[in-house]
């Protein structure tokens, strides 16, 4: 393994290099320029001129160096490199590259509860990795996230609430994050890590949305909300489509493997969200089977199947940091984006995924850094908006100041088992109503010893110490505390409406082509949403009328010439629409596409039957578009009345 000098610390001087120099097993060593291999044990800091004509400067009477140790290995060679923070001298300032950056590997299930881990006294479930790490782990036995998927990933990767960041539900654009918002990846990045993605994104899917936009070199996975088929899922890898082959958590797991193997001699930053157990249920027989023995019922036999699976899984990418070496390199964090996706174990807690009380926000939250990390359960609360500052501060990186973090460093809770400057804090929840943003949606204010919850108005206040299944509101009998907890959820409200009810117009990019779905669409007249489902795979339907209006707010980057391609299916061929872009208008008709469609999969019987349907694509003409924001419109100009099913358009820009 070669280490650079920007790697090891290059510290610049009057034309001289303070380098870390391994006294013995030197395999090669180059002093006169960054970026050269450098192998060995056993350092000692040196100062070597890069030029034979600058002389030593007078700082070596005044040097003063802090060193910290870091082992790694490789050939089966233990490492010693030593970390020189600062030399200070008259009229000079060196400053110094952290040597020993610790890797991060960042693993997060979708709807998997606290209870859904044999460690968390669950006796149904089997998850032995899971539990091991537990064990191997700092535990955050109160650590607490947004009730659904998108605004836990959003304050995840940003240390912010999420509703700061413009997230504010799960579809509809309401779980589109703002790009301006700095991202733990971004921050990985600009120190020189790599940075990868494999899985569920789900905060925006367009470019500079995407995850390549958001700070990673590499994506692999899905930008909606969920999926509908877990076999041989169609992904993209960077924005070109993927057909693969296997079950979709074996197969990402797969892409975070091989990209820990590629940059092993590096420090990375890889970012693993699964989107299992999120339904639709689909595992593999053998492992359904072993739970479906009529104990539980179909829906929670196979969320605990596709845990098990995860748990499999995470074995997989714990080994190959085992085969690096990497252990003692490599923080682990393990957590969950919400609470149980169902009525199942979860440890007598009040509420499910969606709830603001303890069952639809409170999650696992498992911190391994070997060597460096004391295993223990931590009973202070703490939050997914903390963990980026904690992993700056872990990784001497500095906190991004365009704009202040709601999240709190942990470092000092996680080494010492307590941080006194925590014990006062409040944890702010909140669950905007998606209909109508501008008003007050359903609210939590969580401390060390109580949580008010705020529904339909009414605020209630429980003892966390003595009621941890919130079943007596003593907001009467505390009516200072109520007043003062609810002013703190009405104050960051109020701060945060207009960032929830700003248009959030779909980026136009002049790089890659854009897709436009359906459901980020306003449907006026008679047409909706296929079954009145509007998340992510629905389509628009019932479109017949000359009355029926689809439109976009776009954000056109750059003026130009683009194709603009409908994703259809009509039973008919003299149905005819016409597209609106700003002063332009684009009359088609469209060719007979007729389709079926099908019924997903899924191991629970009782399940609300989801459709699946294949369309048809057939470009609408090339229009020219003007940088700025603005509307794309699509309306019907027959009056055949054949129905049109639409699932969306895609944007392409044209080259001169």
């Amino acid at each position: 393994m070669g280490f650079g000098f920007d790697q090891l610390g290059k510290f610049e001087s009057h034309g001289w290099l303070l380098v870390c120099e391994p006294k013995e097993v030197v395999e090669s060593l180059t002093l006169c320029s960054p970026r050269r291999s450098y192998h060995g044990v056993e350092s000692v800091a040196t100062l070597v001129p890069e030029s034979h004509n600058h002389p030593a400067p007078p700082i070596l009477d005044t040097l003063r160096i802090r060193m910290a140790k870091t082992i790694f290995c490789a050939k089966k060679i233990c490492r010693t490199v030593v970390m020189v923070l600062f030399v200070i001298g008259a009229g000079t300032s060196i400053q110094a590259e952290a040597s020993d950056r610790p890797n991060v590997l960042l693993i997060l299930t979708d709807d998997q509860g606290w209870g859904d881990l044999a460690a968390h006294r669950n006796p149904k479930i089997s998850t032995p990795t899971l539990d091991a790490l537990a064990n191997e782990s700092a535990r955050l036995d109160r650590f607490y996230v947004s009730p659904v998927c998108a605004p836990t990933r959003a304050a995840l990767l940003t240390g912010r609430y999420p509703e700061r960041s413009g997230v504010a539900g799960v579809t509809g654009r309401r779980e589109v994050m703002r790009a301006e918002e700095t991202t733990l990846a971004e921050l990985y990045r600009s120190a020189g890590y790599a940075t990868g993605c494999f899985g569920k994104w789900h905060n925006g899917a367009q470019m500079p949305l995407h995850p390549n936009g958001q700070g990673f070199n590499e994506f692999f996975g899905f930008c909606g909300g969920h999926f509908n088929l877990y076999d041989d899922a169609l992904l993209e890898r960077n924005g070109t489509p993927v057909q693969t082959k296997g079950y979709i958590t074996d197969v990402l797991t797969d892409a975070a493997v091989e990209f820990i193997q590629n940059h092993h001699d590096r420090p990375f930053f890889c970012y693993v969200p699964f989107n299992a157990p999120h339904g639709p249920f689909q595992v593999r027989r053998d492992l359904f089977d072993r739970y479906n023995d009529g104990s539980i019922d179909e829906k929670t036999a196979a969320v605990y199947a596709m845990v098990q699976n995860i748990d499999t899984n995470v074995s997989r990418l714990l080994k190959c940091l085992s085969d690096h070496s990497l252990d003692e390199e490599t923080i682990v964090v393990f957590l969950t984006d919400n609470g149980p996706n169902g009525k199942r174990f979860n440890g007598g807690m009040r509420g499910t995924k969606g709830s603001v009380h303890e069952g639809g926000c409170r999650v696992p939250c498992f911190i391994r850094w070997t060597g460096n990390i004391q295993p223990q359960s931590i009973s202070q609360v703490a939050a997914h908006i903390d963990l980026l500052p904690t992993l700056m501060q872990w990784c001497d990186i500095p906190l991004p100041t365009k704009v202040p973090l709601d999240g709190r460093s942990l470092v000092e809770l996680i080494r010492d088992g307590a941080d006194p400057t925590l014990a006062d804090r409040s944890i702010l929840t909140y669950r905007p109503n998606p209909m109508q943003l501008q008003k007050f949606g359903k609210a939590a204010v969580r401390t060390n010893t109580h949580r008010l919850t705020i529904e339909k108005s009414k605020a209630s206040l429980f003892d966390m110490t003595t009621d941890a299944g919130q079943t007596t509101d003593i907001a009467s009998s505390h009516p200072e505390l109520t007043k003062q907890l609810r002013s703190q959820i009405q104050k960051y409200v109020q701060e945060i409406t207009p960032s929830i009810t700003a248009i959030r117009p779909v980026p136009i990019d002049s790089m890659r082509s854009v897709y436009l779905p359906a459901v980020d669409a306003k449907l006026e007249g008679g047409v909706g949403f296929a079954d009145g489902i509007s998340w992510a795979h629905s389509w628009a339907d019932r479109w017949t009328t000359t009355r029926d209006r689809i439109t976009w707010p776009i954000e056109v980057k750059e003026s130009g010439r683009y194709e603009v391609v409908i994703h259809y299916v009509c039973d008919s061929d003299s149905a005819e629409i016409v597209l609106k872009a700003g002063d332009q208008e684009a009359t088609t008709t469209l060719p007979r596409f007729t389709m079926k469609s099908v019924v997903r999969p899924d191991l629970d019987s009782k399940a609300t039957p989801r459709r699946m349907l294949t369309f048809q694509q057939h470009s609408l003409g090339v229009v020219d578009l003007a940088a700025g924001v603005s509307t794309i419109a699509l309306q019907r100009t027959d009056q055949a009345g054949a129905m049109i099913e639409l699932n969306g358009l895609t944007i392409t820009r044209q080259l001169p």
